[in-house]
């Protein structure tokens, strides 16, 4: 069967619409994040800007935080600070091989060529006045906290394997000899098995494994 001319006038015109910013369409130019701290109550505030208090989930548009600072505040604690971490998604790539520059240019500007990793954060907030020890034990939990969060898929995977470049910094962050990584290897297995997310995982590893 013949296709008409006009049709095929139409289509040419209206493919590149189509296929234009295709990360824009799936991934989408917002991302919802989820913030979390202990105690509770602390606003956070996102380049100098408030954006809630924790707990909260909110969604934010990417093109207006890329590798921003966000900073965790609450009256009679000590201030924390984390970084929202960007990465390239793999739908900007295909844009590029699909609508070419246009698309890629499209996805570039409205931020849905990015995506935050990790997009779950937890903080524990030192009193203002807390002793130098209980300062030093809170950085550690916050550091292998936010590893754990960072890396919980590769961790999961490692641990499956039983060895990887993962599971060995979350060893050498929990201070872990290698004597006592045999045992750890069994326990963190079990961990992972039993805890539904990563925030999970990370505070049983908390609680299980010896402080930094």
């Amino acid at each position: 069967m013949k296709i008409p001319s006009n049709l095929i006038k139409i289509l040419i015109l209206i493919t590149p619409m189509l296929i234009l910013g295709c990360a824009t369409i799936v991934v989408g130019d917002k991302q919802s994040l989820t913030f979390d701290s202990e105690p509770a109550g602390a606003q956070i505030i996102i380049n100098g800007k408030p954006e809630g208090v924790t707990p909260a989930t909110i969604t934010i548009k990417k093109s207006d935080y890329q590798n921003a600072t966000v900073v965790f505040k609450k009256e009679g604690y000590t201030d924390q600070q984390a970084t929202l971490h960007t990465k390239t998604t793999g739908w900007f790539w295909g844009n590029i091989l699909i609508g070419g520059l246009f698309g890629s240019t499209t996805d570039s500007s409205t931020g849905a060529m990015l995506e935050y990793e990790p997009a779950k954060f937890f903080v524990t907030m030192p009193p203002a006045k807390a002793s130098l020890n209980e300062m030093a034990r809170l950085d550690y939990q916050n550091r292998v906290r936010a590893y754990i969060l960072f890396s919980h898929q590769h961790l999961v995977s490692d641990l499956a394997k039983g060895s990887g470049e993962h599971l060995s910094s979350l060893y050498v962050l929990l201070g872990l000899t290698e004597a006592r990584q045999q045992g750890a290897l069994r326990e963190l297995r079990t961990l992972a098995a039993i805890s539904d997310n990563a925030p999970a995982f990370a505070e049983a590893v908390l609680k299980i494994l010896p402080n930094g």
